[in-house]
């Protein structure tokens, strides 16, 4: 048994005995074995990451996922790429929070207790699944065929597409939000399960669970938000497609979570202020985002479910199926028990109050959830009932949410609007605005502002209401947005005079509902509106222009759309400039393995010993013969650089050679005098294995006599994929995306040209909620009132 699978079977046996001593109040062990229990998954994990960061191929999971090239970051991100990884750390993340549970006099008590046990239980849980599919397999494991002592020289690597910052940030923001909700599930079960069996409220179990849990809540929300920010930026920069969002199977399995997060948060802290309120809903709304968690892990791992970011399913898969169920099944039946057994409080005749704002609130939330549920739910389960394939494609979430999310975002300001004092003036500007939004549904100045292209999917049989409400003009968001901005302004002037703390919080509450506010217009507007182009660019013309299409503004506003020209419109072309083209061998952090040095590093060591010899590698950009000698262009990240040799040579395009010779200062080719050429007598090609190829066109986008924005677009091979980099160059209204389609065939290259509006308002709102979300984080650290 290798080190690493000792720790993994010491942290089962000693997260057994802690759970043992929790059930049997063995106060002398329990401690202890909490101890060893987290630290032995914890020294799991960092031994993992310290064979990622050494390149220990002879571990199986360290091979799939790294490659000696690699800079170091992308070594240890190696470590969360698949399904072996991301479970150790999820179980030591959960083991660590059951240890958190032990600071303080609360320990002893009985509800913290049965809370630490439960997250135990779980923390088991994910350890058994590690143990089952190990990190630590070796390759001699996983093929038998290969002989003791071999080790590869290089691993498999990653899919070049995750080599990206964001990528590398992504797995451990999406754990750190899903452990964050273990404490919360566990504290909200026992809370159900004990007032129930009581039939009444225990206030020191209710104190309990809102207060341990109200931590974890925002700090899971936090995390959750920002990595869906993350695999957001990611999507945009790396799929090439020029969106964030897909509504892929992965994707909307890691919006639930994050919905049920928002409305538990929100609800808790109802509950907070006032125990009477939403003692069920409250604790059942907490539990289910844990519940959604494991389902949005099981749409990832299962095998059951289609999706380019689904990973293969192994030996596990079954087992998280199992504990979706039971941690669906658990909170609602509890809850159901509760709501059967304990009195309630008689809410009064009152229809508007701010109590049933919130419970409507909810409602449209969890309806969202539903929908988004069903869409990714439905096309595995029909298949596995009748054998056929189903697809929901991206237009069945648009048209059924959009009006959900109208509501939605009419009862968010309604909700950061009202107070008691205030309702009758809450309640007519909750009207105006909800009016305003209704009549902005029929301003359409053409049919590019249909919230869905629903003519692509309508059938005969119901073409009425996909037809009516794919009809549905972008402009209804406005008011809502409008509408959220307002209450805002009117909030921040109600808390004005408030204490400097309580400030703290408003000041948080607002930027997340600004943030909501941006987020909902840059969505809308940079999907519906993006212009797209294509133009082929050829990688010989340096300083080529070309038009991609003629393209109507509206003067004042900036880019909507290409709706025809119309009275107050002006007619602008766009171009596309070629500025630089570059093909060139990049070898990573391996450096080539010694044979060759760079262009760059050539010219800077010609310059101090001119008449030694040298040996330079690159990539084969240009083959020009003549009668007394050849000259063959190199090409590299650091530059360019001349080779003359015999006659006759025989090297194509794109070939990575070395050359082998000496330098000539001042020598005439015939393109031309350069600076220094290499005399070479030797050319060959070079044996070692480049971490990627890469052509990079540098090019200039124009509307007109306008610069629009400049950068470099690149295309790069890997040996186990490719990934297209695109130009994204940004400014407040809109970003300019350019990206390779292809690499380069006979010297043309195709790249498609996108103008996309207001996208740079969604990262601005993400910014704003994160920043909030922080603030409130930060108030409730501090001690808080009953205000809260």
């Amino acid at each position: 048994m290798s080190v690493g699978d000792a720790l993994l079977a010491l942290s089962l046996l000693s997260g057994g005995a802690a759970a043992l001593a929790l059930l049997l109040s063995l106060e002398r062990v329990r401690r202890p074995a909490l101890l060893l229990f987290a630290s032995s998954l914890t020294l799991a994990f960092l031994l993992l990451l310290y064979y990622f960061a050494v390149s220990d191929f002879r571990l199986y999971y360290v091979w799939r996922f790294s490659s000696s090239a690699y800079p170091i970051y992308y070594k240890l991100s190696g470590s969360l790429a698949g399904q072996e990884g991301t479970l150790l750390f999820w179980a030591m993340l959960i083991a660590l929070s059951a240890l958190w549970l032990e600071r303080g006099e609360e320990r002893r008590l009985a509800f913290v207790k049965h809370t630490q046990l439960v997250v135990v239980v779980l923390g088991l849980y994910f350890t058994f699944l590690t143990f089952l599919q190990s990190p630590f397999t070796t390759i001699y494991e996983a093929f038998p065929d290969v002989p003791p002592g071999f080790v590869p020289e290089d691993g498999n690597g990653l899919n070049p597409l995750l080599l990206d910052p964001w990528m590398a940030s992504h797995p451990v923001t999406t754990f750190l939000g899903y452990a964050g909700t273990t404490i919360p599930f566990a504290g909200a079960v026992v809370y159900l399960f004990i007032t129930a069996l009581r039939r009444g409220e225990d206030r020191e179990a209710q104190r309990l669970w809102v207060t341990k849990g109200m931590q974890w809540l925002r700090f899971a929300w936090l995390f959750s938000t920002v990595s869906m920010a993350f695999g957001g930026i990611w999507a945009y920069k790396t799929l090439g497609w020029g969106g964030f969002w897909a509504w892929d199977p992965v994707e909307t399995a890691m919006l639930l979570p994050w919905l049920m997060l928002t409305a538990a948060v929100h609800v808790t802290l109802e509950h907070r202020r006032d125990s009477t309120k939403y003692n069920v809903l409250a604790p059942v709304l907490v539990a289910l985002s844990f519940s959604l968690v494991v389902y949005a892990t099981a749409v990832t791992r299962s095998g059951i479910f289609e999706s380019v970011h689904a990973f293969i399913a192994g030996s596990v898969g079954k087992y998280i199926m199992l504990l979706v169920g039971i941690s669906f099944a658990v909170p609602l039946a509890l809850g159901l028990w509760k709501y059967t057994r304990v009195p309630r409080r008689e809410e009064g005749d009152r229809v508007v109050s701010r109590t049933n704002i919130f419970y409507a609130a909810i409602l449209v939330f969890l309806i969202v959830i539903f929908i988004s549920f069903y869409g990714i739910t439905f096309p595995p389960l029909m298949k596995l009932i009748t054998t056929q394939k189903y697809a929901i494609t991206k237009q069945f979430f648009n048209l059924w949410l959009y009006p959900f999310f109208l509501l939605m975002l009419l009862l968010i300001a309604l909700g950061l609007h009202y107070t008691e004092r205030r309702k009758a003036e809450a309640m007519r500007a909750f009207a105006g605005f909800a009016l305003l939004t209704l009549v902005a549904v029929f301003i359409k100045p053409t049919e590019d502002f249909n919230i869905v292209d629903y003519t692509s999917f309508i059938s005969a049989s119901k073409p009425l209401l996909y037809a009516t409400i794919g009809e549905v003009s972008s402009l209804s968001v406005i008011p809502p947005v409008a509408y959220i901005l307002y209450a805002s302004a009117e909030r921040w002037r109600l808390f004005s005079k408030a204490p400097r703390r309580r400030k703290l919080r408003e000041a948080g509450v607002i930027a997340i509902h600004i943030g909501v506010a941006l987020i909902a217009i840059g969505v809308v507007f940079s999907s519906l509106f993006t212009s797209e182009f294509s133009v082929t660019l050829n990688k010989n013309r340096i300083g080529e222009e070309k038009p991609l299409a003629q393209a109507v503004f509206h003067e004042g506003f900036g880019r909507l759309g290409t709706w025809g020209v119309h009275q107050g419109e002006v007619l602008t072309e766009y171009r596309i400039k070629l500025l630089d083209f570059r093909d060139y061998i990049d070898y990573g952090s391996g450096g080539g393995g010694g044979l060759g040095m760079s262009i760059g590093e050539f010219r800077r060591a010609v310059q101090e010993a001119p008449e030694a010899e040298y040996s330079v590698k690159g990539v084969v950009a240009q083959v020009l013969q003549g009668g007394h000698a050849a000259f063959v262009k190199l090409s590299d990240e650091s530059g360019e650089l001349w080779i003359a040799t015999a006659p006759g040579v025989e090297l194509s395009a794109g070939r990575v050679v070395v050359a082998t010779g000496m330098p000539l200062l001042g020598v005439k080719t015939p393109q031309g005098t350069v600076d220094v050429v290499l005399l070479a007598e030797q050319i060959s090609e070079n044996p070692i294995n480049a971490f990627r190829r890469v052509q990079l066109a540098r090019v200039a986008v124009y509307r007109g006599e306008a610069k629009l924005g400049e950068g470099d677009v690149k295309f790069e091979v890997y040996k186990n994929g490719d990934a297209r980099r695109p130009l994204i160059d940004r400014s407040f209204l809109r970003d300019v995306f350019v990206v390779m389609d292809s690499p380069t065939y006979q010297g043309e290259m195709s790249m498609t040209v996108r103008i996309k509006p207001l996208i740079n308002q969604v990262w601005m709102g993400v910014v704003l909620f994160v920043v909030g979300i922080v603030l409130c984080i930060i108030y409730d650290t501090r001690g808080r009132g009953d205000e809260a």
